[in-house]
């Protein structure tokens, strides 16, 4: 019997071993932004609506950006929920936040200016 109950709390001590791996590596997996969304914008410029289409492989996103006034094309990376994307237009802009599920948050710079932003994925 003694050694029974010793194999079973080896096992035991397995099995929390693994879960708390798998937990790990899930924990920095990036969080998963690929599809459409829109984005609301306030800041030193005003306020704007703007749309951004993303894909991702990995922790690499790249995608398009449609603002009232300028489009372009746009990389960035995850990191966790972290999210940082560059769009390259004749107004650069850079976007940095965080994911929650369907919704972004965070603060962009552009030519001297800033604000805030939120998104919305499209379903």
């Amino acid at each position: 019997m003694k050694k029974e109950n010793g194999v079973k709390k080896g096992l035991g001590a397995l099995l929390v071993t693994v879960l708390f791996v798998y937990a790990a590596a899930a924990a920095d997996a990036p969080a998963n932004v690929a599809g459409s969304w829109q984005i609301s914008v306030t800041g030193d410029a005003g306020t704007a609506e703007q749309t951004i289409v993303l894909t991702q492989d990995g922790n690499k996103i790249t995608g398009t950006f449609k603002g009232p006034r300028q489009s372009g094309p746009l990389e960035g990376t995850m990191d966790g929920n972290n999210i940082k994307f560059h769009v390259k237009t004749r107004v650069p802009l850079d976007y940095n936040g965080t994911v929650d599920g369907d919704t972004m948050k965070g603060t962009l710079t552009g030519r001297g200016k800033t604000g805030n932003w939120t998104a919305t994925r499209a379903k």
